[in-house]
């Protein structure tokens, strides 16, 4: 087993549901780290995981991901909640069960985690802080019908009301940069 790690909690849980669960440890690979767990996997991994497992059968590895960052660890067991919720996933895969989440925290694994780490399931439910959306920055206007669109980041588009594909003659046009009139409402 490779634990990419230097939380002593983490190391801990991992041993115990490893155990409880009896998986065999000689291709499994752990990290809290997204940057590691992209790069064994191949891409970019979103930041809004809290915790992730694949397993790759082209090296017959399985890789785990606790991302600490989206954890709530100001609730007792959220930490061990998402450990316990990653090496159940590997057990699945290991005992032929390839079906995903339905809808997260209200399905059977949730039922599962809960029962294997004896939280309730608004524990489990709750393990993870609220993804922070980026603010809507950017407004944008058509140049044909005027219609106006907001954005979280700058980029050239087209007006889809106006053309169902990118056309020229319809992109849109930068009207406001919104962290541009904080900073200069903020010298002055």
């Amino acid at each position: 087993m490779l634990l990419d790690c230097d939380d002593p909690e983490v190391h801990r849980l991992v041993s115990t549901y490893v155990d409880r669960l009896r998986l065999p440890i000689d291709r499994l690979f752990v990290t809290t780290d997204r940057t590691t767990f992209g790069r064994w996997l191949g891409r970019r991994i979103a930041a809004s995981y809290g915790g992730a497992y694949t397993y790759l059968p082209r090296t017959r590895h399985h890789l785990v991901l606790i991302n600490l960052e989206r954890i709530d660890r100001a609730r007792p067991m959220s930490l061990e909640i998402v450990v316990a919720e990653e090496l159940l996933h590997m057990r699945d895969n290991l005992d032929g069960d390839r079906r995903r989440h339905a809808k997260h925290g209200y399905d059977r694994i949730a039922a599962r985690v809960a029962a294997l780490t004896g939280a309730s399931l608004t524990e489990v439910r709750s393990c993870l802080l609220p993804v922070q959306r980026r603010p809507l920055r950017y407004h944008y206007l058509c140049p044909a019908c005027g219609l106006v669109v907001h954005r979280r980041v700058r980029g050239t588009w087209s007006c889809r009301r106006c053309g169902p594909v990118f056309q020229r003659r319809f992109q849109l046009v930068l009207q406001d940069d919104a962290s541009a009139n904080e900073a200069s409402n903020a010298g002055e």
